[in-house]
């Protein structure tokens, strides 16, 4: 199955977690093409049947969707309808608050939200893609 993956590119540690949830779902035998938000063109997302988007927690009391993230989900062909998991990395008081922030931009963009999570490491974020159950439909 096709799976897509954007995520921030502005902190390491997220791009940590989507090489580590990559990892975990390939050994699955899924088929995954991540971009950085600072890509260009996002037309390998277009045939994806789910979408994982990370950032972060900028602000502990008003987080909001980092603006390049935010930008880059509104420019992702086909975007709408897909199947789509939130995750950003353990960062205490504000982490839900984050996660809602993204959440609420990815369901403006049309992507039906199935799941949210947060890794405390990049091992944590590979063990949830291995055993991660997806519907093939």
């Amino acid at each position: 199955m096709n799976i897509g993956m954007i995520y921030s590119s502005e902190k390491k540690v997220i791009e940590k977690l989507a090489r580590g949830l990559k990892r975990g779902l390939e050994e699955k035998g899924e088929k995954v093409t991540a971009y950085p938000d600072n890509e260009q063109n996002f037309r390998g997302l277009a045939s994806c049947k789910y979408l994982f988007v990370g950032t972060y927690k900028n602000s502990a009391f008003k987080p909001h969707t980092p603006h390049r993230l935010r930008d880059a989900l509104a420019r992702v062909p086909g975007i709408s309808g897909k199947r789509s998991i939130a995750y950003i990395p353990k960062s205490g008081m504000g982490e839900r608050k984050a996660l809602l922030a993204v959440m609420n931009d990815m369901e403006k963009q049309g992507c039906l939200l199935i799941d949210q999570h947060s890794f405390s490491s990049e091992k944590e974020a590979y063990e949830f893609g291995k055993t991660v159950s997806l519907k093939e439909d």
